[in-house]
């Protein structure tokens, strides 16, 4: 991963890596640190964008807790049978995030 990353920043003046490897609170001090051994800016999308990084992946245990769906609804979900529109406010309101 490093060796790759390295190669693709020395192609473009701003590189972004995101989704994958923000899966981990590890991947986002990874991140600083591949940044500051290069010449070139390696940030996330929220860098991008002058937003907070919200590791959600890495919490998505604590996110489940917090905001838990019934029993079938994961499958219900993957047959279109049923969408997010409901948690997405919950979701909003408990990890205190603008809409």
């Amino acid at each position: 991963m490093l060796l790759r990353t390295l190669r693709l920043a020395r192609k473009v003046g701003t590189l972004i890596l995101d989704h994958h490897l923000l899966r981990s609170s590890e991947g986002g001090k990874w991140l600083d640190w591949v940044s500051s051994i290069t010449n070139h800016k390696i940030i996330c999308a929220a860098d991008f964008m002058g937003q907070n990084r919200n590791l959600l992946e890495a919490a998505r245990v604590s996110c489940y807790k917090k905001i838990s769906v019934p029993k079938g609804w994961h499958e219900a979900y993957s047959k279109g049978e049923t969408d997010t529109k409901a948690y997405q406010a919950k979701f909003w309101k408990a990890f205190a995030f603008k809409a």
